[in-house]
């Protein structure tokens, strides 16, 4: 069943109250989240100027919602029904790769990024043609973050076990395979040798470099674009950072690596190396192939992205200026600005196009800007509140080029120091 955000779910959603109770919840959230990837909502639609005037009663409309998270999840126990949602405006359409690559460039570490998806490759695949453009690109440019993080401080050593025929006795020999390569073929000049060597040829390694060698592949199938040029010079830097390195692995030692505790940015990178491998059952020519219209059972925050996206090109055009998620007595404000002083939140609600500010953002954003623990020193004047929300539209930063105090000169019309800033949405042209 395909829909979109926030709409209702088409199946009947009262008779799996009892299995799903209020909705399904996101997992691992921080304080003050309430996260849902669809929730019961009570809801009433609204008569008619026509009903009103012949008594008709509100309609009822009751049921589980679609949250603003996209992915694909299985409705029902059984897992027969399976729920497909894409974004408002059609996965399709959305430059995910360009959200991603802002996202990653804005210097977000890899575990923050972690909560904003996650992947279940247990579960039994769904048919979603409508989001094979989204998890892959996802994964890759999540997966090339923290490798590129791993070259920058080196790769991790350890003793490999080797086996070789050599001219000199290296290690312990091999009684059992030298009598059968050597001995037997009269070939005295060799030993078959067991030894271990220090090396970065290890199994880790080689699981990553595969894993890239699949990115590689996966960025090339998207086509040349601006929004690749990045992830693609990165794949380029970190193969040849691993050129002492094999990229032949069998599946069971795929599946047989421990997780470590002290390198966590390999954990992370063997954890997203073998979502990718297990996206394409271990094959590289499977990438061509039509099974990208199935996917595992995921799910993206698409207002943590949003957020995380404008976060990006905030930085791209102020740089240290714009302080993230400051800690505050009335909470945490998305970006905080000092010089001049602004508070700015990010909402992914589009309907602020066409709406006024909700009076909770207005008391939320009016805390913060009255809040000595985000700004110590009074000042003057009221602090200005902004509200940065997403429309369709060119893929262009807006903060480009500009001062950030440029754009508060339109002032919400029912609010004093209120002020709204569209941040478009990137999307892909006809040619890409």
């Amino acid at each position: 069943m395909i829909m979109r955000e926030h709409e209702k779910i088409p199946y009947d959603s009262f008779a799996f109250q009892e299995y799903w109770g209020e909705g399904m919840r996101l997992p691992s959230q921080s304080n003050g989240l309430d996260r849902w990837f669809f929730q019961w909502q009570w809801r009433n639609s609204s008569p008619t100027n026509d009903d009103v005037e012949s008594d008709q009663p509100m309609v009822t409309e009751s049921g589980y919602y679609a949250s603003y998270v996209i992915g694909a999840q299985w409705f029902d126990k059984a897992k027969t029904l399976p729920l497909v949602v894409t974004t408002k405006y059609g996965s399709d359409r959305i430059d995910f790769l360009k959200m991603f690559s802002v996202c990653f460039n804005s210097g977000i570490a890899s575990k923050e990024f972690s909560k904003i998806y996650e992947v279940d490759m247990e579960q039994p695949r769904i048919k979603a043609p409508e989001l094979k453009s989204v998890l892959s690109p996802l994964i890759v440019a999540h997966f090339l973050s923290v490798v590129k993080e791993i070259v920058r401080r080196g790769l991790k050593k350890d003793y490999v076990q080797r086996e070789e025929n050599l001219k000199k006795v290296k290690g312990h020999i091999g009684i059992l395979r030298n009598e059968r390569i050597n001995v037997l073929k009269k070939r005295y000049d060799k030993v078959f040798c067991h030894y271990q060597e220090y090396s970065e040829d290890t199994v880790e390694n080689r699981l990553i470099k595969k894993a890239l060698k699949f990115s590689q592949q996966i960025l090339q199938l998207k086509g040349v674009s601006e929004s690749l040029l990045p992830l693609q010079h990165t794949v380029h830097v970190c193969l040849a950072a691993f050129a002492n390195v094999g990229d032949q692995i069998e599946v069971w030692e795929v599946k047989t690596i421990k997780r470590h505790k002290i390198f966590r940015e390999y954990d992370d990178a063997i954890k997203l190396a073998q979502m990718i491998l297990h996206r394409y059952d271990y094959s590289i020519t499977n990438i061509t192939k039509a099974a990208e219209e199935y996917c595992p059972v995921f799910w993206i925050d698409m207002a943590m992205l949003y957020e995380h996206y404008v976060l990006g090109l905030l930085r791209r055009a102020y740089g240290s200026k714009i302080h993230y998620q400051v800690r505050g007595h009335t909470g945490y404000p998305d970006f905080v600005c000092y010089s001049p002083n602004i508070v700015l939140d990010t909402k992914y609600i589009p309907r602020f196009e066409r709406g006024g500010i909700d009076t909770y953002i207005v008391r939320q954003l009016s805390g913060y800007s009255r809040d000595k623990w985000i700004f110590p020193t009074k000042p003057v004047t009221n602090i200005p509140c902004v509200v940065i929300y997403p429309v369709e539209g060119k893929e262009e930063n807006p903060f480009k080029d500009k001062r950030l105090e440029d754009f508060l000169n339109v002032e919400d019309q029912c609010l004093w120091n209120f002020h709204r800033i569209a941040v478009p949405l990137p999307t892909l042209t006809d040619a890409q």
